[in-house]
């Protein structure tokens, strides 16, 4: 099972990002990933960096750790800025970019707020923020394929193809994310997460998949024999992101080690 580092870029400095991005290359963990939102006070935090903008930094800084967004918010940006700046970090740091995405805030979710505070739209309906996604997808399809349109001549093409997985909280969105996307990422402590990962694994058949879920870090997570590790496998999961509460810990991160 591939062990991934996760942290909320609003709560630590840019040199301590750094060391944080170094110590958990040095550790052995797959890729770093950052969060995507405009206000701190959303993600318990005195500010919030710009995701892509943090993630150029962060290729142009490091040479080996993987770097990943947890996730993109469909709804923040146009579609073909997503292309553009993910095809951007993806040349920076030399093909290490893996794109999260995700539907967006619902209008009731404490996550609205920053949303509402510059105006924005947000779908009132599940059904709409999924279909808001999937032209997302249709726009990265479209800008990123080998054989594009010639009006897309001179946008940035990934030389290495960029993997996408969906962040879900529903089947809906699992089945999407089997038939159109590289993976899939669920809260670990998700109430039906063993359904929601089983509808994306059905959905991807027999090809490659992530099948990824987030829990807080814990180095007991660490052990591959633990009962947790063991369950998680038991669903199909090959990626497990541990995220970092509070001020990232260079120290701690380098002292527990992924074997």
């Amino acid at each position: 099972m591939i062990i991934d580092l996760q942290v909320n870029q609003g709560q630590c400095t840019w040199p301590e990002l750094w060391s944080v991005a170094h110590a958990a290359d040095r550790a052995g963990y797959n890729t770093l990933w950052i969060a995507d939102h405009l206000s701190g006070s959303v993600m318990n935090a005195p500010s919030m960096p710009e995701c892509f903008a943090t993630l150029g930094a962060l290729a142009a800084a490091t040479r080996n750790i993987g770097l990943g967004s947890l996730v993109v918010n469909a709804g923040l940006r146009d579609p073909a800025i997503v292309a553009n700046a993910a095809a951007t970090v993806q040349e920076i740091s030399g093909g290490r970019f893996i794109l999260g995405l995700g539907a967006g805030a619902s209008p009731t979710s404490t996550f609205a707020s920053e949303l509402n505070a510059i105006g924005a739209d947000i779908p009132a309906t599940m059904e709409q923020r999924h279909k808001r996604l999937e032209h997302v997808l249709d726009v990265l399809d479209a800008m990123w394929s080998n054989n594009r349109d010639d009006k897309f001549a001179t946008f940035p093409l990934p030389q290495d193809s960029i993997p996408c997985i969906l962040g879900v909280n529903s089947v809906a969105l699992a089945t999407l994310a089997g038939k159109r996307c590289d993976g899939v990422n669920i809260r670990a402590s998700h109430e039906r997460r063993g359904e929601i990962l089983r509808a994306a694994r059905d959905a991807a058949g027999n090809r490659e998949f992530m099948v990824s879920v987030w829990d807080w870090f814990d180095e007991s997570l660490l052990d591959e024999n633990s009962d947790a590790r063991k369950q998680l496998a038991s669903e199909g999961v090959n990626r497990l992101i541990l995220l970092m509460r509070g001020v990232p810990d260079a120290a701690r991160i380098e002292g527990h080690p992924v074997l």
